[in-house]
């Protein structure tokens, strides 16, 4: 692995690459981004392409205005939209990157990147990196920049289009979009008319596909709008194919974590402008680690619509946008590595409001170290996985360096008091705890899921141990499917079967029998449930709850809906009802209510609506009741 380390330097510009295959002898490829052109100029050869006025004229048809009022309105929205390049831009914007970033050294595995280089030559490039910070497209460009990419062209929302941000941004190829115009089809059109402007000039193309920075430090469910409007104008633009290239983007901690996790559990959150701008530059003065980027293999347009349409037997072009996006969203996890932040987390929550000594951490972390080495996952390059679990203040390594930061940001707590110290997370610094801790979670899901089926077989003593923990396992990957990205149902067969060999051996032998299983249980290495599930949960369980106490004659308000899980969760939390303080977070009760609407349980209606309702909430307490289960065993062990 090629590790490109403290990269914060413009690349040179260099010569145009050649014209494009088969492509518009308008613009040579990749002239877009090197040739200076203002967004006046960009602007005017938009508006010239083959087709704008036709699409101009049937607006003017559907929307029942006139001809010239449509014009002036198509005009404003791209003079919005339209961003262009100069050289005294982009060294302004990378300057400005190198002081955003230098909170952080910047560990990149550039291994695909020469191989993406080439391919670059005759296909768009389209990266779509997670969203963690307003630091990521600096972090992005500063390690694309001197491979010899050009500066991509950055979707990105309007709200930080303010001066003097925007100007500059603008004019280094940044393209603000409104937040909201589903209802407005001039903006509509015209975005579609860029961007198909954009896909026959051969630019690449930048956005973060979770559609908004992670609230709980794991992936969220892809926004699709714009790669809808994208496979359009790939549709129309004669281009043989566009490659999307995941990209992972970690830190190993963010200033920014405590302001999310004050917004999940109620807060509001602070509006970008001027002001906001300064004192978040001025955040990034004390040094926060490492930045960790890993690209992953890209997803080719044609090979996935080919697929798409053998297997839907449809030509529609639309049928492949959730399959490019949950590929890509698969691969970007796959490669996200597991930082000493994420294991340092993992090991001090959920532990019962129990404060750890450094040997209790030491012991905590061997085996989920040794479970991570045994399935080769990624992990950052400062681990070493046959010492991660030297905690100890006679021989300092990267993780207990990383502790120590974590006790001086407050967010873990240190007490020296007694014989020896004690680590612990403050009940007011657990949502932030839990972002980093988050950052692997979807590498234990599985595990987690197949801890609560065993769980749940032997307690119904069921006759058939690999059918019923199959069958549980499915459910449980139903009512988490908002939350994690899951394989097809034959690989998670594989998946669900490994991971219950691991955790109880011998499990599909005829032999073993329900009974044994909590023994098995109580004789695991580790649990991992209660530390990766619980919060989704016990949240779904609230929002249920709250859900089933409403009148089903009256349509749900969902955002009053939230609110109020809010609060009865808040309420939860001090009266010990629900364990974990991270489990009140805004973006888990949407994952809730997102389930709930799947059901058709947001509905209105009588009597059948509302036992439904109350089914939904059984339901989810009882997986609660599971995990609590769980939890008692690992105390058990622990003690």
């Amino acid at each position: 692995m090629h590790l490109l380390t403290a990269v914060h330097a413009a690349a040179p510009h260099g010569k145009n690459r050649g014209a494009r295959d088969g492509g518009d002898a308008m613009v040579r490829r990749q002239d877009v981004g090197r040739s200076g052109k203002p967004p006046r100029e960009v602007l005017a050869e938009v508006v010239a392409m083959p087709g704008f006025d036709e699409r101009l004229e049937k607006l003017a048809v559907v929307t029942q205005r006139p001809l010239s009022a449509v014009r002036d309105e198509a005009t404003a929205c791209l003079e919005e939209m339209v961003a262009g390049e100069s050289l005294a831009a982009v060294e302004a914007w990378t300057r400005t990157g190198e002081w955003m970033t230098r909170a952080y050294r910047v560990d990149a595995d550039t291994d695909l990147l020469a191989g993406l280089r080439a391919r670059n030559a005759s296909n768009s490039l389209v990266f779509l990196p997670n969203h963690r910070s307003y630091l990521d497209p600096f972090v992005l460009r500063s390690v694309l920049a001197p491979a010899g990419f050009p500066p991509n062209h950055v979707l990105g929302g309007s709200n930080l289009s303010f001066f003097p941000l925007g100007p500059i941004a603008r004019r280094s190829n940044l393209v603000f979009i409104r937040r909201q115009f589903k209802d407005d089809p001039v903006y509509r059109a015209m975005l579609g008319e860029y961007l198909a402007y954009l896909v026959r000039t051969g630019a690449n193309f930048e956005w973060y596909i979770e559609g908004g920075r992670t609230r709980t430090g794991k992936l969220r469910p892809p926004r699709m709008g714009i790669l809808s409007y994208l496979l359009d104008s790939f549709e129309s633009s004669g281009v043989d194919d566009l490659l999307f290239v995941p990209v992972s983007i970690i830190y190993d901690q963010q200033h920014e974590v405590g302001a999310i996790a004050a917004e999940e559990s109620g807060g509001t959150k602070a509006p970008e402008s001027v002001k906001w701008l300064v004192r978040y530059a001025r955040a990034q003065s004390t040094r926060r680690g490492t930045v960790h980027l890993r690209f992953a293999e890209p997803v080719s347009l044609r090979e996935t619509l080919a697929a798409s349409q053998q297997a839907a037997g449809s030509t529609d072009i639309r049928q492949a946008v959730p399959r490019v996006a949950i590929e890509v969203c698969h691969r970007i996890n796959q490669v996200t590595p597991i930082t000493e932040a994420a294991l340092v987390t993992l090991v001090l929550l959920d532990n019962d409001d129990r404060a750890l000594t450094l040997p209790q951490m030491r012991e905590a972390a061997k085996p989920i170290a040794a479970y991570v080495r045994d399935r080769g996952l990624p992990v950052a390059s400062s681990i070493d996985l046959s010492k991660i679990d030297v905690l100890d203040e006679r021989a300092p390594s990267h993780a207990l360096r990383t502790l120590e930061t974590l006790v001086r940001r407050g967010v873990v707590s240190r007490y020296d008091g007694g014989t020896e110290p004690v680590f612990s997370i403050p009940p007011t610094r657990q949502l932030e705890a839990a972002f980093y801790r988050n950052t692997l979670s979807h590498f234990f899901i599985v595990r987690s899921i197949v801890e609560l089926a065993l769980v749940k077989a032997a307690e119904e003593q069921a006759p058939e141990l690999v059918s019923a923990v199959w069958q549980e396992s499915l459910r449980l990957r139903d009512r988490l499917k908002y939350e994690f990205f899951f394989s097809s149902k034959r690989e998670f067969d594989a998946e669900v079967r490994a991971e219950a060999e691991i955790a109880l051996p011998g499990w599909d032998e005829s032999a073993l029998h329900t009974g044994q299983v909590m023994d098995a249980l109580r004789g695991a290495p580790f649990l991992l449930a209660h530390r990766i599930l619980a919060p989704f949960l016990e949240a779904y369980a609230v929002l249920a709850e709250r859900l089933a106490a409403a009148d089903p004659a009256v349509p749900v308000d969902q955002e009053e809906l939230l609110d109020e899980a809010v609060g009865v969760g808040q309420q939860k939390v001090l009266q010990r009802r629900i364990h974990s303080p991270e489990s009140v977070s805004k973006d888990l009760f949407r994952g809730a209510l997102r389930l709930a609407g799947n059901r058709g349980l947001l509905e209105s209606g009588g009597e059948e609506v509302a036992q439904r309702r109350a089914a939904f909430t059984a339901e989810m307490a009882d997986a609660v009741r599971r995990v609590e289960v769980l939890r008692a065993i690992a105390a058990e062990k622990e003690a």
